[in-house]
């Protein structure tokens, strides 16, 4: 009688355990679907947003939680045809408090996001120019190429890795 009090008495620990762990690790319906805005990245935000033109940028941005930032610096040195739909884009964007981390730049035409690229690689002249260091100099240069036709404007834009982003001024596609 004792032993059979004793596996009753085991069993009852060993399902009332698992039922209430169970009951403990239940996940939580009433606080609705996760907030998937937080769980995208900053470039994937912004290249959501319908950018046609430099003067709806600072809403476009808004809309995807960015800040104009001062700390971000870039230029584009050159935009180049290539061929008759192509055209190269090279440049630099720097984050004066960043790191080696690279950072992006979205490509806009008529308001789709038409290219993305991201820096990669030094430029000596940019890092002497406005005291790049702890990193920040290992990837500032840019070139990628996208499609863009004659006489088109692109709207170009940097993104930082804290929520920011810059405009880059380009001229038209030649």
């Amino acid at each position: 009688m004792r032993r059979l009090i004793l596996i009753v008495f085991g069993a009852v620990a060993l399902f009332g355990s698992f039922f209430v762990t169970l009951w403990l690790t239940e996940p939580d319906t009433t606080a609705g679907p996760p907030n998937t805005a937080a769980i995208r990245s900053d470039t994937e935000r912004l290249a959501t947003q319908r950018i046609s033109n430099y003067s709806e940028l600072s809403n476009a941005a808004a809309n995807a939680e960015l800040r104009f930032s001062q700390q971000l610096k870039g230029v584009i040195d050159g935009l180049s045809r290539i061929n008759e739909h192509e055209v190269n884009m090279v440049g630099w964007l720097a984050d004066s408090e960043g790191d080696a981390t690279p950072l992006h730049i979205l490509v806009f035409i008529e308001g789709a996001m038409v290219a993305t690229g991201e820096t990669k690689g030094e430029r000596p002249d940019v890092t002497r120019a406005i005291g790049l260091g702890f990193g920040a100099e290992k990837n500032i240069a840019f070139s990628f190429n996208f499609n863009c036709g004659p006489g088109v404007q692109p709207v170009v834009v940097g993104v930082g890795e804290k929520g920011q982003y810059i405009p880059l001024e380009s001229k038209k596609c030649p």
